[in-house]
């Protein structure tokens, strides 16, 4: 019996490891979904993307909230983290309506995003425009501590 040896770097183990997990977990146990009386599937839980860029005196975090009203989303500061609450509400339909597809994620979402500097939360700012919520959070650099407070969305 003869047995090549094959030199691979450790990067291509772990090249698609994140996109081959989450295949076998949708496989596994599929997307979240809910279902009406009839037990069709009326829509699938709402997870939106959120990105959070670091610069040296601030940060940049933008949160995709499609489907989302301006009025229905919370936003929260502490010293070293955002909540972030919203919901997306299914529209129902009409008796005369049938939906037939919808690949919409609807319902509530919760998310805590811890910091790792202090923010200074008397001047962050927001902006919520094409179903992305922009949201700028310059750091502290003093000892100063501050207490929660709401973020007013513009």
């Amino acid at each position: 019996m003869h047995f090549s040896i094959v030199k691979r770097e450790p990067s291509y183990f772990f090249e698609n490891i994140h996109e081959d997990l989450n295949r076998f977990l949708k496989d596994t146990f599929g997307d979240i979904e809910y279902l009406d009386k009839t037990n069709n599937s009326i829509y699938k839980a709402f997870r939106p993307a959120v990105e959070v860029k670091e610069k040296k005196n601030e940060y940049k975090i933008k949160i995709e909230l499609p489907n989302v009203n301006k009025e229905d989303i919370d936003v929260e500061l502490s010293e070293n983290s955002l909540s972030l609450k919203a919901e997306s509400k299914f529209e129902e339909c009409k008796e005369e309506e049938n939906l037939k597809t919808t690949e919409f994620r609807y319902g509530k979402f919760v998310r805590t995003i811890p910091l790792e500097h202090a923010i200074n939360i008397e001047e962050a700012k927001s902006e919520f425009k094409n179903g992305i919520l922009h949201i700028e959070l310059p750091k502290l650099h003093q000892d100063k501590k501050e207490d929660t407070k709401k973020l007013k969305i513009d």
